[in-house]
């Protein structure tokens, strides 16, 4: 039995061992509780990161819905920037580009742009599948997110090229930039895939890649670059630039649009950049912090830019709101790539910065003479160029690791003592972009200016969009019954009527069935209507677009003045100036392989009867050259006849509802330069002047010769035939207030239409009754017969001049020759209309630098719109050119082309020919038959023989000629043959051009006895009385 001792020991032995196995029990509850706890907290954190993902999903969708309202805010600024005449034109592309690039964002642009591929572009979905106009649904807040931003960059070139775009092109590239440009750098920039993306965890340059939160690079510099392309090629808007080339302001239609869509803008970059804060897994207060600070930085940068555009303006003594208001957006652009990553000190300092840069890139713009209404190039381009540098300077490491959660090494600025690596990595981005978007931006554009689609007509601009295509402006009524109110309600009362017969420009295009794009024998590009640039023409053609002609397409833009354009018999230089409200001149310069073809024509009462001779004398005309196997008096003025008749019989169908076109008229000329000479037709008071130069003892001598006809009732010998052809009615001419007129209504005697003075068809009702004219018109009051000179060029022959009547009110022909001359070849024709305005300021003793400021209208009471087109002469060029020339120029006398040469046949040497009547001849057929016909005739002072050889192409083989007259014998060749003359004086009458050899350059020069010439040698001359003997002789 055991001892008691025993008993115990044993005993606390249980009590021990029982309380190890309570403790142990406990110990696992404890755990268990521990356990318990920790996947609590586990589900308590999980659940409080998923709310945070919710809660920060649901602000970036707010902010989403933020961004998407700047949408209003860029409406309100370009519509309080432009002319109240186009507002519903700005209101309705801004809504129909949001549409357009949602479209394509969706078809295209997301995958591009966020979707997996290679390092520039993405394409698949994280399924692998192709994601073209797929949003998966996990990636539903991410398109739509990235949607806005992209709407954003396409909706700020809509600024730059308001007031004179074509809709249609507009939304044409929205589309592409939303499709292709914008997607192409954000995926670069901003996808986790992009090659320089701060996501994609690739290091470049041993950084992290291009630091842009929120878009200053990547929207804006995307914007600010299409801007700058869009706004250079469409050009400037009609009268941005004055003829010295200074910037012209333009009031906007309202500064309180422009301040309202200001501050939307302001709200709305809250949710640019607080909502590109992303939640990367940070303590909730962080991110709310994070946020905070972003649109703390936000503020004060558009602030400080805001004040110091101000403050510069002012400074400047050039006090200007608008500038103010868009320093601030300037701002807050910089901002956009800066907020998130720098100490508010910076984005002070980076603010006042992108003020100062605004002020410059408005400089730079208008110096470049680039018309940009909004300043789109210098807020989104120049601030967005700067807010991207601006991170390369003062990003701060604390920053940086705050709102990107990088691990070691953080990037940061150089004032941060990181060097430069990271501003290069952002001028990388900077320079990628430039040329990215510029180039695709550039084709695209210059496609659409190529093929005349993308700026509207000149009238449509100048009556304002609104009215041109979208029924006219709200308050319309009000200028309906406005029969006596201001000028703008009866310029849109009558611009309203233009708009009913729109399709007279159409009509006149369906008219011309066979439009070349040179001129030249029925055997060139006269038969099958091919020839010029062949089937590419054919097609354009076909589907209606504008011809191939590049130098038609350039002289045709709305650009009123281009300083030096080259063809291929010289170069010209073209201006135009607007006096009246709507410009009433156009100016068309055509360049083919066979020749120039200048036209200027000055429309009165309106700009319709100039622009239909724009679009359809130059194809008449071209058409008759053609059928008449070349260049003469007959095809110029059947063209001229065609082009009345289409004219009349557009206006007969419209005379009901439109019967003001029947009182609207335009002088015209026309200019055909060909290698040899030039050919000249012309109705009403337009001028063309040759300038010869020559080389004299002390200098230049210089001498105009006027080569068209002035039928104004102002010139004393004009108004006294006029007269008496009109001997029956004493009434014909009425002088008012000092200037002589057809029935007191128009002052030149020839005209194209005007038709309500030429038949009693176009003088009845509708027609308005103070232009109502008593009979008889027989003869017609006015005509468009043209008067034709044709000249053959001299050696001295330098250049023509071709304007309206505007630029010859104050210059006389010499002291324009006399400009052309002394001055600088580029510019030169702004030069003239320069000296003209002059001259208009002196004579109304008006400050020149006013005249040039005083809106369009009332310039009208000062000087008429001024067009004017000066082609200098290449000789070099032109000799070269002759032979392609040879079929139409054989020879010229007395304006018709005495063409004996152009016939095939053969003929032989025992055809005997009087060559002095075939100078009438206008065919080469005509020509051959009238020689043959007189065969056996001799000479009219002796006797001769002709042996014309054979004629094949453009080369005479073998022919020779011989006239026996008063004084001597002649012998010459008529094609590379030699010849000599034996005393005597070579006569008009036998002269013959072939090629760039002109045979008949000894034409009125006595030639000694015996002297012996080599004919074959003068082919560098180029006139007749020119030429001395002395320089002939062997």
């Amino acid at each position: 039995m055991a001892s008691p001792a025993s008993n115990l020991t044993t005993g606390n032995l249980t009590v021990t061992m029982a309380n190890a196995t309570v403790t142990e029990v406990a110990m696992a509850e404890v755990l268990a509780q521990l356990a318990a706890v920790e996947a609590e907290w586990v589900t308590v954190a999980a659940r409080v990161k998923s709310i945070m993902q919710l809660t920060t999903g649901i602000w970036r969708i707010m902010a989403a819905f933020i961004v998407l309202f700047m949408q209003l805010g860029f409406s309100l600024i370009e519509a309080g920037t432009v002319r109240y005449k186009n507002t519903r034109n700005i209101m309705i592309k801004n809504v129909l580009d949001m549409c357009v690039s949602a479209i394509a964002f969706w078809l295209i642009g997301f995958a591009i742009g966020f979707g997996g591929g290679s390092d520039f572009v993405g394409w698949e979905t994280p399924s692998g599948s192709v994601a073209l106009a797929v949003v998966p649904h996990e990636s539903g807040s991410l398109f739509f997110f990235n949607f806005v931003f992209c709407a954003t960059s396409a909706t700020i070139f809509a600024g730059a090229v308001a007031e004179r775009t074509q809709i249609t092109a507009y939304l044409f590239f929205n589309f592409f930039l939303a499709a292709i440009i914008y997607p192409v750098i954000a995926h670069i920039i901003w996808s986790h895939h992009g090659l320089l993306s701060a996501d994609a965890g690739d290091h470049v340059l041993g950084t992290r890649g291009v630091l842009d939160n929120a878009g200053s690079m990547v929207v804006h510099v995307t914007g600010g670059v299409t801007s700058l392309v869009a706004a250079w090629m469409v050009g400037p808007r009609i009268g941005r630039f004055d003829i010295d080339g200074r910037v012209v302001p333009f009031r906007g239609h309202s500064l309180v649009f422009i301040a309202a869509g200001t501050i939307i803008l302001w709200v709305g970059f809250f949710g640019f950049n607080g909502g590109s804060v992303q939640y990367l897994g940070q303590p909730a207060s962080v991110w709310v912090a994070d946020v905070a600070r972003v649109c703390a930085n936000t503020t004060v940068c558009a602030a400080f830019a805001g004040v110091a555009v101000w403050f510069l303006t002012y400074w400047r003594k050039e006090p200007n709101l608008e500038d103010t208001l868009n320093g601030v957006i300037g701002g807050l652009v910089a901002a956009c790539a800066t907020s998130s990553i720098v100490e508010a000190y910076a984005a002070c300092i980076i603010g006042a910065v992108a003020g100062a840069v605004y002020l410059v890139g408005v400089h730079l713009v208008n110096k470049a003479r680039i018309d940009d209404p909004v300043n789109a190039t210098a807020v989104h381009l120049c601030c967005g160029t700067w807010g991207s540098l601006a991170v390369g300077f003062f990003a701060s490491p604390a920053a940086v690791q705050r709102t990107y959660q990088f691990t070691e090494p953080v990037p940061c600025g150089l004032f941060y003592g990181c060097g430069g690596s990271q501003l290069l990595v952002q001028i990388i981005g900077l320079l990628l972009v430039y040329a990215w978007v510029g180039l695709t931006s550039f084709v695209l554009f210059f496609a659409l200016h190529y093929f005349d689609v993308l700026r509207v007509k000149r009238h449509e601009e100048e009556v304002g969009l609104d009215v041109a295509f979208h029924g006219g402006n709200d308050d319309d009524e009000a200028f309906d019954v406005a029969e006596d109110g201001d000028s703008m309600a009866r310029r849109l009362l009558t611009w309203r009527k233009l708009q009913q017969v729109s399709t007279l420009f159409a009509r006149a295009a369906a008219r011309n069935t066979s439009r070349q794009n040179g001129y030249g024998s029925a055997g060139a590009a006269g038969k099958g209507g091919k020839g010029g640039r062949g089937g590419l023409t054919q097609l354009a053609q076909t589907l209606n677009l504008p011809g191939l002609n590049v130098h038609e397409r350039q002289a045709r833009r709305a650009v009123w003045h281009k300083s030096l354009e080259g063809t291929h018999l010289g170069r010209f230089s073209l201006a135009m100036y607007e006096a009246n409200y709507i410009m009433e001149d156009t100016v068309e310069v055509q360049s083919s392989s066979r020749g120039v073809f200048i036209g200027i024509h000055d429309g009165h009462n309106g700009s319709e009867a100039a622009e239909f001779l724009r679009e359809t004398l130059y194809n008449n005309i071209i058409r008759e050259c053609n059928e008449g196997n070349g260049v003469s008096v007959e095809a110029l003025r059947r063209g001229f006849d065609s082009t009345e008749r289409q004219l009349a019989a557009i206006v007969r169908e419209a005379f009901e509802e439109s019967p003001h076109l029947a009182m609207v008229g335009a002088c015209s000329v026309a200019a055909l330069i060909t290698p040899s000479a030039i050919w000249v037709a012309n109705v009403g008071d337009c001028r063309a002047v040759l300038g010869q130069v020559r080389q004299v003892a002390d200098g230049i001598e210089c001498r105009a010769v006027q080569l068209s006809t002035d039928h104004n009732l102002s010139v004393p010998a004009i108004r006294e035939k006029y007269i008496a052809e009109h001997a029956d009615m004493p009434d014909a001419v009425v002088e008012r207030r000092g200037r002589f007129r057809v029935k007191g209504k128009v002052m030149v005697t020839k005209a194209f239409g005007d038709l309500y003075l030429k038949s009693t068809d176009f003088n009845r009702e509708p027609l308005v009754s103070r232009f109502r004219v008593p009979e008889p018109f027989n003869p017609p009051l006015i005509s468009a017969d043209p008067t034709v000179a044709v000249r053959v060029f001299s050696p001295h022959d330098s250049f023509v001049i071709v304007a309206s009547d505007g630029l010859f009110e104050f210059l006389s022909n010499q002291e324009a020759v006399n400009i052309v001359a002394s001055s600088p070849k580029k510019d030169v024709a702004r030069q003239l209309i320069r000296t003209a305005l002059q001259r208009a300021a002196e004579k109304t003793e008006m400050p020149y630098n006013d005249l040039l400021r005083m809106p369009s209208g009332q310039r009208r009471d000062y000087h008429d719109d001024i067009s004017v087109v000066v082609f200098f002469l290449d000789h070099d060029a032109m000799r070269r050119s002759t032979r392609s020339f040879w079929k139409k120029d054989v020879s010229i006398k007395g304006g018709s082309a005495a063409s004996s040469l152009l016939a095939p046949p053969t003929i032989s040497g025992a055809d005997v020919h009087n060559i002095t009547s075939l100078h009438g001849a206008t065919s080469a057929r005509d020509a051959l038959a009238e020689a043959r016909a007189q065969q056996g005739e001799r000479l009219a002072q002796g006797s001769g023989s002709w042996d014309l050889g054979s004629v094949e192409g453009d080369t005479v083989n073998g022919g020779s000629g011989r006239s026996k007259g008063d004084g001597g014998e002649s012998v010459f060749a008529r094609v590379g043959g030699s010849g000599s003359s034996r005393g005597g004086v070579w006569r008009e009458e036998d002269r013959s051009m072939s090629g760039s050899r002109y045979a008949d350059a000894l034409v009125g020069l006595t030639v000694p006895e015996d002297t012996a010439v080599d004919v074959s040698q003068l082919g560098p001359a180029s006139s007749f009385a020119d030429v001395s003997s002395t320089a002939l002789l062997d």
